[in-house]
């Protein structure tokens, strides 16, 4: 059951630097997306961007240990570091397996982190909804530097692309990885290829990924480097580190940080707008009502096409109709 939290007094708190009050706006913009204008008219003359790095790959490569390994170190630059893990949904509860928190120990109670774990709820890009309201409480919050952890690479893991400043795809030894990720068009989205467990080899899928970029075009003038990483023992980290500052100076350097910053706002414009529209679907068509022209369609199963463009046709005709009588 969500609490009525009452947002004024966490406001009150956020703006003190309290973590709990953090957490409690994440949990109402997360669980109840109505309440995120009341919470965000609040910050509306706030003015702090952090730098925001995606972290994406197969599941099993590492990403959280070295999610966990990048964020030590910045930490101990005195870094303010913000870290949203999307996991894997639950089949059953429908909430985020928090496998994460087992793989970071060593930084979970530092003062200067704040890590929140996500369940993906079926989104389609592998990022949470909640995503991009969580990334704005973190600039509220005067985080320096949010790290994103996807679920995965597959062919619709691309939300990443619309949101992180810098993209690191991380790979592992193995795992037929670079295979997968050129027919996935992976190898279009990463500014920075990592192969990671170095300890089990992986040269030759660092010579894979070499290969493949002598064949790739590249926007801005940028060949995304391969580094390799131990993410439990560190090595490589600091170069990995490197290579994303580096990035991040060429961005500057071209002014393309706007265009970033654009990008993202258009996804989430486009995203809540969606919203809005299934919102307002649900007023007029219960799920039930599907299920009933579902059983009427049968075997017509070729006539869906003809049927749901109807149906939307009557539902616009049924709201604008509902306006014209409120106007009145």
């Amino acid at each position: 059951m969500n609490k009525k939290y009452n947002i004024e007094t966490l406001i009150k708190n956020f703006k003190e630097n309290n973590k709990i009050a953090l957490a409690r706006l994440i949990s109402i913009v997360e669980n109840n997306p109505d309440r995120a204008e009341e919470v965000f008219k609040h910050f509306n003359g706030k003015h702090h961007d952090s730098y925001i790095i995606g972290i994406t790959g197969s599941p099993g490569v590492g990403k959280s240990t070295l999610t966990g390994s990048i964020a030590k170190i910045l930490l101990d630059k005195g870094k303010k570091v913000g870290i949203i893990s999307v996991d894997p949904t639950s089949p059953f509860s429908g909430g985020a397996f928090l496998g994460d928190r087992v793989r970071m120990p060593n930084i979970t109670l530092h003062p200067n982190l704040f890590m929140r774990s996500l369940a993906s709820r079926s989104s389609k890009g592998g990022l949470s909804r909640a995503v991009f309201d969580i990334i704005l409480l973190y600039e509220a919050f005067d985080i320096d530097i949010i790290l994103i952890e996807t679920v995965g690479a597959g062919q619709s893991e691309f939300d990443i692309y619309n949101i992180a400043h810098t993209i690191v795809v991380v790979l592992v030894p193995g795992y037929g990885d670079t295979i997968q990720m050129q027919k996935a068009g992976i190898i279009e989205i990463g500014d920075i290829y990592d192969v990671n467990k170095k300890d089990l080899g992986g040269e030759d899928v660092a010579v894979q990924v070499e290969m493949m970029l002598d064949d790739s075009t590249f926007q801005h003038d940028w060949r995304p480097p391969v580094v390799m990483t131990n993410s439990l023992s560190g090595e490589g980290v600091n170069d990995l580190l490197e290579h994303i500052f580096k990035h991040r100076e060429h961005m500057k350097k071209l002014n393309l940080m706007e265009k970033k910053k654009n990008r993202a706002l258009n996804y989430k414009m486009r995203e809540l707008f969606l919203q809005e529209m299934e919102r307002e679907l649900s007023k007029v068509i219960k799920p039930e009502e599907f299920d009933k022209i579902s059983t009427e369609i049968g075997s017509k199963k070729f006539h869906v096409h003809n049927v749901i463009k109807e149906l939307f046709r009557s539902v616009h005709i049924t709201r604008r109709h509902k306006d014209s009588s409120e106007e009145k």
